[in-house]
């Protein structure tokens, strides 16, 4: 009985939302009202109150794409992944192609750890941009999923288009960023995959390189510790 229930009550509201949707100065006076706590929230930092107000633009135009982006990107930036990907695929379906929502799903994906879904939104980033850092994140994905032989294809890619003065930006164990040679970034990923096919006198090499270009590089140097000390 509780599912009828159910059931019936959605079937009201939802009724209700159409006669509502008929009355155009209602809708525009609603929308002016959410856009305006919109920007108080903004302007107060009330996180709960912006995400609300999103959702009532929604609701009000489901397929407003700025909306949608502020939406899905609010998600992302409060580790609500689950609901930053749903948000963002929900924009691919009224946008398809959209870059900036695919990105969503792509780095949602990422943080939820499926890294096979991750790597299925990035490749066509790469394919319209031929952005090497998102060539270089699917490479590491590849290489996390033991994906070897795809990874190393695409390190060779990179290694073909990166220039000596290119620089990437990599997390630190204490979650700070470092800038390290594009090419040094490489020679450590090509480092862990040696490792993990039981090859430390490469990946011996391979660091060293690496620190030759970069000699701060933490991740590296970490790795290289490791493996001495083994």
């Amino acid at each position: 009985m509780k599912r009828i229930k159910f059931l019936v009550v959605v079937c009201v509201l939802f009724a209700s939302t159409r006669a509502l949707a008929q009355d155009s100065t209602y809708i525009s006076n609603e929308y002016s009202k959410a856009v305006a706590t919109y920007q108080l929230a903004q302007k107060f930092n009330d996180q709960e109150a912006i995400k609300d107000a999103l959702l009532d633009l929604l609701v009000l135009n489901n397929s407003d794409s700025t909306v949608l982006r502020g939406l899905a990107e609010f998600y992302y930036n409060n580790r609500l992944y689950t609901s930053s990907a749903l948000v963002a695929l929900d924009f691919l379906e009224k946008y398809p192609g959209n870059l900036v929502a695919t990105e969503i799903v792509a780095l949602s994906y990422e943080q939820l750890r499926l890294y096979d879904k991750a790597i299925e939104y990035y490749q066509p980033i790469w394919l319209a941009t031929e952005n090497i850092n998102i060539l270089y994140q699917i490479a590491y994905l590849q290489y996390s999923l033991k994906r070897h032989t795809e990874a190393l294809n695409n390190l060779q890619i990179i290694d073909g288009k990166v220039k000596p003065e290119d620089i990437v930006q990599l997390n630190t164990s204490s979650g700070q960023i470092q800038q390290v040679a594009f090419k040094a970034a490489l020679l450590n990923l090509r480092a862990l995959i040696a490792i993990e096919q039981g090859n430390n006198t490469e990946a011996k090499n391979l660091l060293n390189q690496a620190l030759q270009l970069s000699p701060e590089f933490e991740a590296a140097k970490n790795t290289l510790d490791g493996l001495n000390k083994g």
